[in-house]
Order: C-alpha cells, then structure tokens, then sequence
C-alpha cells in the first residue's frame, strides 16, 4: 500500500455550522452548500480571502442546473462532442474547501448522472480537469475530454480551452485500451504554469519496472506549450543517490513548484523531481525523504494501522519544497509508536524545506517541531478531538501555514478542517462539518489554487 495512499477524501457534504471562536477566523458554513461568509470585523479572515488562495477537492465537483454565465468564476467550452461545458468555482477561504460546479448546457436535467468531473491537478490560477460522458456504445467511462481552467485576472475573464485527445498509451496499456480515450490520472499527472501570459505545461509519467546501473526508467508524456498534439518520451533515466534502492514505484500525486519543477511525490520513499527548463529534454532526479520514515500501515495486536494519518509536501517558493510529517511518538518523547494508552494519539509535526536543483548535492533542513501537546493547548482548539492530524496541505502564501483535517470518532460523524501556522505555533481557523459515511477518504485528493 502506497505512502501517503491519498489524503481525506474531504467530501465534506452536509456541513454543519462552524463554532465562532474569539481570534479564529470566522467560518461560517451553511449545510449542503459550503458557501462561506466572513465577518467583516475579522482580519485575518479577511486577508485570506484577498489573497486568493483556495482549497479543493479532486472528485467533488457537482452539477449545478443553476450556473449563471456570468458569475465571476464562470467559463465555458465545447466537448469534443459539441456540446457546451460550463463550470464555475465557489469559493472559500481555507480552511474550509471550495467547490467546482458544471452541467452541459444542452443536457436534460435527467442526463446529468450520464457526466462526470474531476480536477486532476492544479498550479496557481490554472486548473486541469478530466471529464467523461456515458455514450452508448462507449465503454463505461468514456471517452475522456481534458480542459484547463484559468481564473481571471488584469481584466482577463476566466477561461476554459478544450486539449487536444490524449492517444499516448502507457506501456501495460498497449494492446488493451482504446487509445482514442485515454484518461489523464490524478496520481501521474501535473499541470505547470510556464509564464503570466497563459502559457502551461501538462506532464503525464510511468515509472517503469526496469532499471540498471543504479538508475530507474520513467516514460513522459507532455502536451508542452503552444503544441496541438501529446509529445511522448520514452526511456528517460531517473538518477538516484548512491545508495538509494532504485524501485519501479508508481506516483502518488504531481506537485508544481515556481515554473521550471515538477515533483511525483512516492509515498513512503521521497519524490521524483523533474526539471522542465528544456522540456524538449527533460531530466529525472529521485530525491529521499528527510528523518526516519516510518510505516502508517504497519500493525500489530496492539497497534492498529493509523489511518490517513500522513505527510506531504507543498511548494515553498520558486525552487524549494516544503515537507510537513506526521509523526507518531511515545509518551516519554521518543520517535515512533508505542501500545500505552497515553501514546495512542500522541504525535509531532515536524516541517523541513529543499532548494531543488538538478545537478548539485541537496539536503532538507529542519525548519521546526510542533508537538500535539503544543496544538492541543492552543486558544480555539478547544472541542475538537485530540487525534493524529490528517490531509496536510502547504499554503501557497507561506510555506509556514498548513491546513489539516481533524476527524473525530465514526459514532459522532464529525470532522474539522484547520489551519495552522507551524512557526509562530498559533491555531489561524477552524471549520466543522459532518463525515459522509458511505465516502471513502484518500489523502492525495486535495488540490489548491490562486485565484484573484
């Protein structure tokens, strides 16, 4: 089972109202809608929402009969059928998750369960999306369009452009797919944001099983600026430091950082680092996790396996990474879990940052240690359970602030989102909602965005 196996599902449907906590922000979530309001009063819910930067989740876009045209958010484009796609974004501040509305505009309201919507990967203003439409006599799921989404900005009106068919297969797909419909994966593919002008990158990768010499083996498949066609790259080299073992693992997500990087983050064993500078040439780089990576998935009698209870990364600037670890510990301080009843939901939170680079030695550094203790205490968590923290997700803003899913016991059905600064250790907001039961929960299916 993979590392970070994908973060809480965050499908956080039938929300409940938030609790207004002095010097929290001020969330304020009606049921079944998400829609955020902020008190006017509250500064720093304020500053949140100026900045732009949103949180979403990768399957729960909904049909929304009611989109008008010209909502802020709203942007429009033909499928490769004909018809007129129409999406639209409503937003919140972070902590709470903002939602992906769409319909096809031609559609009857009895054909919406015949479509289907998911963001695949985002960076700053741009959004990747994958949409499949039930055709009979079509396989099941598909075929596949592929649009991307930009929010507005300088007077421009969001966007939304049609991409070209995706016909690259992957290599154990030969021979048993359709190659005119293949699908782009949330967990091996990245979208990066070249320039201010619109220009993108879409970067698709299959790490193969073979390797030799120390060196692993990947596949890319690029749709690189300006073309109007996939550009495949077969047999690329991944370089590993000496000793590193060289394994054939699959992604987990894609992560964009400044407008040159993207990273394939392999739970449990670091992350390939890619450099775009010349995407005609790409190069691959595996790059390690920092301290003593341990096991979420390893159990005994005595411990069961900690559930979603991961780590993850986030850009921290043009060329850097920011690593935030969950951590479990003992109730004498030590690293790792232990059976006492006092170690059960004992953990750290311990954050590290890497310039990247291609060809020069990296190294993580420490940039803190937060304790549960530390977080439990804090004005404003009061109510909210004492568990291992989940979902991490790295501010675009600053690297400094996390959000975190918090979810209590499955008797009450609650859960909370967070937001923490990790330095200055102070709890910035917090929103409360009701778990869908029936929803499984992954912790690699929560995306951000900047949208002014």
């Amino acid at each position: 089972m993979k590392l970070l196996t994908r973060l809480a599902h965050c499908s956080f449907h039938r929300l409940s109202l938030s609790r207004c906590r002095p010097g929290l922000q001020s969330n304020h979530l009606v049921p079944d809608c998400r829609r955020l309001t902020e008190s006017s009063d509250n500064p720093v819910a304020a500053a949140t929402m100026d900045t732009g930067w949103v949180l979403l989740h990768s399957d729960d876009c909904q049909w929304n009969d009611s989109i008008v045209a010209s909502a802020k958010t709203a942007a429009e484009s033909r499928t490769s059928a004909g018809q007129r796609l129409r999406v639209a974004f409503e937003l919140a501040a972070p902590p709470a998750i903002s939602l992906l509305h769409y319909k096809c505009v031609e559609a009857a309201r009895k054909d919406k369960y015949g479509y289907g919507l998911n963001i695949v990967a985002t960076h700053g203003d741009t959004v990747l999306l994958r949409m499949w439409h039930r055709r009979k006599p079509s396989p099941p799921a598909g075929p596949y369009d592929h649009f991307v989404f930009r929010s507005s900005a300088a007077g421009r009106p969001p966007s939304l452009s049609l991409l070209p068919a995706l016909k690259v297969m992957k290599k154990y797909e030969e021979g048993i797919g359709d190659p005119n419909c293949r699908p782009l994966l949330n967990e091996d593919t990245g979208i990066l944001r070249r320039s201010d002008d619109g220009e993108f990158l879409v970067a698709r990768i299959e790490v193969l099983l073979e390797h030799s010499e120390g060196r692993g083996v990947a596949n890319l498949c690029m749709l690189r600026p300006g073309c109007s066609h996939w550009y495949e790259k077969r047999g690329v080299p991944i370089i590993y430091e000496e000793g590193d073992k060289v394994t054939g693992s699959s992604p987990d997500m894609a992560i964009p950082v400044g407008n040159r990087f993207v990273c394939w983050v392999v739970h449990h064993s670091g992350f390939i680092l890619c450099d775009m500078a010349h995407d005609a040439s790409p190069k691959l780089r595996h790059v390690h996790l920092p301290g003593t990576p341990y096991d979420p998935n390893y159990y005994t009698d005595d411990l069961p396996p900690l559930t979603d209870s991961r780590s993850m990364m986030g850009a921290a600037g043009a060329s850097s990474l920011r690593f935030v670890a969950i951590e479990p510990r003992c109730c004498c301080g030590g690293f790792g879990r232990s059976s006492c009843p006092r170690s059960e939901y004992a953990f750290t939170v311990t954050t590290w940052t890497l310039t990247l680079t291609m060809d020069e030695p990296m190294a993580w550094v420490k940039e803190g240690v937060m304790d549960c203790e530390e977080l439990w205490t804090l004005p404003g968590y009061e109510g909210i359970p004492r568990v291992h923290l989940q979902c991490p997700v790295v501010s675009l803003d600053n690297p400094d602030i996390v959000c975190f899913r918090v979810v209590g016991s499955m008797a009450d059905r609650k859960a909370w989102m967070i937001r923490v600064d990790t330095r200055s250790k102070v709890l910035l907001g917090a929103v409360q909602c009701t778990t869908d039961p029936s929803k499984s929960y992954d912790s690699d299916d929560l995306r951000q965005a900047k949208f002014q």
